[in-house]
């Protein structure tokens, strides 16, 4: 159902309390691993150690047109156990830029579980790394103005190895379609980064996506990013140089709990 933008900003707020929530009613969650192995996520690509964090991401696509996109996404991972998580997609806001002048909706919820099936070394060791394996499936509300948004599930395969100061991590992915408008993909997002000092971090993203249907095509981007990690928040930005017909601005909040 297509929504105004007042109403939909209600998911943002629900998001609030929701992780508010959480906090409240599961102080005794943990902060990242005691063998924590150094990693942090990059803007498309996921980290694979079992932690409790959640973040809020935003792109927004760098045209003079004024009908351009703008997106606002969520999510959170929770540890079940030391190797044994569940991630929570929150339905993300999509819409049009300038805000309150086109339409917007609501995109998938979704769930997943992830195991981290190896571990070692941890951030004091000078090589360390992790793997894991996550399956899940997500809900897509209907709407008609931006036809692609439906159900769909997928099983993905994450890794990171750090050496030092230098680590090289991935997602892995198979999306498939439920509902017949959405695409049917491979997903393989690899980025590289480096530890500048005690906060600061350089990243560099190569997104590579290939849709088996229903339009067969394949598409990549490639994104420098910056990131500041102080204590438990992680802020970065990033730019997609290549997108067509535009570069893609994005930019991530996240914390772990």
């Amino acid at each position: 159902m297509t929504r105004h933008i007042p109403d939909c900003l209600r998911s943002a707020f629900i998001l609030c309390l929701f992780l508010g929530g959480v906090q409240i009613l599961f102080p005794g969650l943990s902060s990242a691993q005691e063998d924590d192995p150094g990693f942090i996520r990059a803007l498309q690509t996921d980290s694979a150690p079992i932690e409790n964090y959640y973040y809020l991401t935003s792109y927004f696509n760098n045209v003079a047109s004024p009908y351009y996109g703008f997106y606002l996404y969520g999510e959170g991972l929770f540890a079940l156990g030391k190797d044994l998580g569940v991630e929570m997609d929150f339905p993300n806001l999509i819409t049009r830029e300038p805000l309150g002048t086109g339409p917007a909706i609501l995109g998938p919820i979704g769930l997943a579980l992830r195991y981290e099936f190896y571990h070692f070394g941890d951030w004091n060791s000078q090589t360390a790394g992790a793997f894991s394996i996550e399956a899940g499936g997500s809900y897509g509300f209907s709407n008609h103005t931006f036809p692609w948004v439906g159900s769909s599930w997928c099983v993905e395969a994450m890794g990171g190895y750090r050496v030092g100061n230098l680590f090289l991590q991935g997602n892995y992915t198979y999306q498939g379609a439920i509902d017949p408008q959405v695409a049917t993909e491979w997903q393989a997002n690899t980025s590289l980064g480096y530890r500048l000092g005690s906060d600061w971090y350089v990243q560099t993203e190569a997104d590579f996506t290939d849709v088996t249907s229903p339009y067969p095509g394949t598409s990549w981007t490639f994104i420098p990013q910056i990131a500041f990690q102080p204590d438990e928040w992680l802020f970065e930005l990033g730019e997609s140089l290549n997108e067509t017909p535009a570069g893609v601005t994005q930019l991530m909040v996240a914390r772990a709990l």
